[in-house]
């Protein structure tokens, strides 16, 4: 057989080859999908049956967020509470809970990340047509933290804003930043914050969905919670309390229910409630 020949009958041997392959691979796809969406149907079904709502459109996918240690760094508190009150100066030694103070206010920063900065009244105001959220936001920003709105509550003419810190784009459920509005000016911002280095990651190996469902379903029965629907699935980190410079992030879900919120570990499956 001529070399073109065969040239051309191995080309079509291998491009057989591989459209064979592509089925094989679409098919296990096809199955894997298939029962995936099953299972996942089977325990709504349970849930169903223990008097819970899945109020979501879709199931969120498999988490796929890494095991994460980070080395805590305070080099930076100082830069935070300036941030918002101007160049301050520490008072004291002290550098398990050190205090800043400047011409807007004071700021204390524990080793565990939580903080609280006083400011005196006219610091920080909103500006002309800007609303408390956006106020906060900026301020958030200018402490140099990143993160998403959970809350904003009002009582007559005071507001209080709650931003959740973000890690790589993912929310840290255990350090809230929380902005005390008194009219027009914002008198008090404290919470939990972290900023390091990552010195530790590991892609462990996460529960599936299904499973996290079904650990949360077990969860209520055996803590004898109620809750007869769920609103809301985030996947994001909860961090170890820690008084070391080394903190550990936790994937977990955070269900968000109609009595209250609760967490499942994504390694684990822990159940455990927002105190």
């Amino acid at each position: 057989m001529e070399w073109s020949k065969l040239k051309n009958v191995i080309l079509l041997m291998l491009v057989c080859v591989n459209v064979i392959l592509l089925l094989l691979v679409g098919s296990q796809e096809n199955r894997d999908h298939r029962y995936r969406e099953e299972t996942l149907e089977a325990v709504q079904q349970v849930l169903e049956k223990g008097g819970i709502t899945f109020g979501l459109d879709e199931v969120p996918e498999d988490l796929s967020l890494p095991l994460v240690t980070v080395t805590r760094d305070r080099d930076n508190e100082a830069a935070v509470a300036a941030a918002l009150l101007g160049e301050v100066t520490l008072q004291g030694e002290s550098e398990v809970r050190p205090r800043y103070t400047g011409p807007g206010g004071t700021a204390e920063f524990s080793m565990n990340g939580s903080f609280t900065i006083f400011l005196q009244p006219g610091v920080r105001t909103l500006k002309s047509g800007q609303d408390y959220e956006a106020a906060s936001r900026e301020c958030l920003q200018t402490m140099g933290i990143t993160g998403t709105l959970e809350d904003l509550e009002m009582s007559g003419s005071d507001a209080v804003v709650t931003y959740c810190q973000s890690w790589e784009d993912s929310p840290l459920f255990s350090c809230p930043v929380i902005f005390y509005w008194q009219g027009e000016d914002l008198v008090r911002v404290e919470g939990q914050r972290l900023d390091g280095t990552v010195s530790e990651s590991s892609n462990t190996k996460l529960l599936s969905t299904t499973t996290i469902l079904v650990q949360f379903l077990a969860g209520i029965n055996e803590g004898g919670y109620v809750c007869s629907r769920i609103d809301d699935m985030t996947a994001g980190y909860l961090t170890s309390s820690s008084t070391t410079r080394q903190v550990q992030l936790t994937p977990v879900w955070r269900f968000l229910t109609d009595t209250g919120t609760y967490y499942v570990d994504g390694v684990t499956g822990a159940f455990t409630p927002l105190e």
